[in-house]
């Protein structure tokens, strides 16, 4: 599992206004999705994120990305090539 990739597919799921994700969302564990979140936050490149019960949680409206966020979408512009939406991130967090 390439955590580059799920780590931007959150952000761009973010900026695309789906603010209510979950581990299944992305074919992977809570372990998982929960470190990738936390990374995310902790680096200063999304906020509006709440812990509760040992993990971090989504509300509608709440989560949004950084100005930090945005420019790492804008500099990963390789993999906004390839990205595809949730329909199909099982396979593309894979590679």
């Amino acid at each position: 599992m390439n955590k580059k990739k799920l780590r931007y597919a959150i952000l761009k799921e973010i900026d695309s206004n789906n603010k209510i994700l979950s581990e299944k969302d992305f074919g992977v564990d809570e372990a998982t999705f929960d470190e990738a979140v936390n990374f995310l936050k902790r680096e200063g490149y999304l906020d509006g994120i709440f812990n509760a019960d040992n993990r971090p949680q989504f509300y509608e409206g709440v989560a949004f990305l950084t100005e930090k966020g945005e420019s790492y979408l804008e500099e990963n512009s390789a993999l906004a090539k390839t990205y595809r939406g949730l329909k199909e991130i099982r396979d593309w967090i894979k590679l």
